[in-house]
């Protein structure tokens, strides 16, 4: 019987350890979309960025959702690990600063806010993001400079978000997590280049599959 779609083959692999199995696991389940430290507006903002930042669709088979909106808001509620820009202010209220700063930006200059943009349009914006051209000299908002600093930020956690979620690792045949079990070491053994083990997942993302095909 093959495993339902939400649950990635390499969960049921005898190669990964209770602790790891739990960790990932959890990452199946989708929050309640509701912001904890960011506003409604910024969630809002977030949650019509995030798909046209890293579209999914190549990755994923249709209708799965990894809930990065939630993710990334449940984690800016956390701790975290203590490094920022220090022309930022602390992540909770940069990441809220920044995404109204381009909400109120998208405004200016279209007389629309930014969820209410085409996903081309959102697009165009956040190249401009990305290369320093938007930002405001209010209070609570963040500069230009600012929001390009920001702007490595996002892709950093959106990166960490996705790459973490194991129907990813399972669509890109990623095996970092299975390095053992609970009562033995079983590791790799095959580490030459283009090598891979029996029990390393085979990707299925479409991307995936057409790298494999060019080897």
């Amino acid at each position: 019987m093959s495993p339902p779609p939400d649950r990635p083959e390499i969960l049921d692999s005898d190669h990964l350890s209770a602790r790891t199995r739990e960790i990932l696991t959890s990452r199946l389940s989708v929050s309640a979309p509701q912001p904890s430290t960011l506003s409604l507006q910024a969630y809002a903002v977030l949650d019509a960025l995030l798909p046209v930042l890293l579209p999914l669709d190549e990755i994923l088979p249709p209708g799965t959702d990894i809930n990065m909106t939630a993710r990334i808001a449940d984690a800016l509620s956390g701790p975290r690990d203590g490094w920022r820009f220090a022309d930022l202010p602390p992540d909770a209220q940069a990441w809220e600063a920044a995404l109204l700063t381009l909400d109120d930006v998208t405004f200016e200059q279209n007389g629309l806010r930014f969820i209410h943009l085409a996903p081309d349009l959102r697009g165009t914006l956040l190249d401009a993001l990305m290369a320093g051209q938007i930002g405001l000299e209010h209070e609570d908002r963040l500069t230009a400079p600012q929001m390009k600093r920001w702007a490595g930020d996002l892709r950093g956690e959106v990166v960490d978000c996705v790459m973490s979620d194991p129907r990813v690792q399972q669509a890109l045949g990623i095996s970092s997590s299975l390095t053992g079990g609970d009562t033995v070491f079983q590791g790799f053994t095959e580490v030459g280049p283009d090598s891979r083990e029996d029990f390393e997942p085979k990707a299925t993302a479409p991307l995936a599959q057409m790298a494999d095909s060019r080897e």
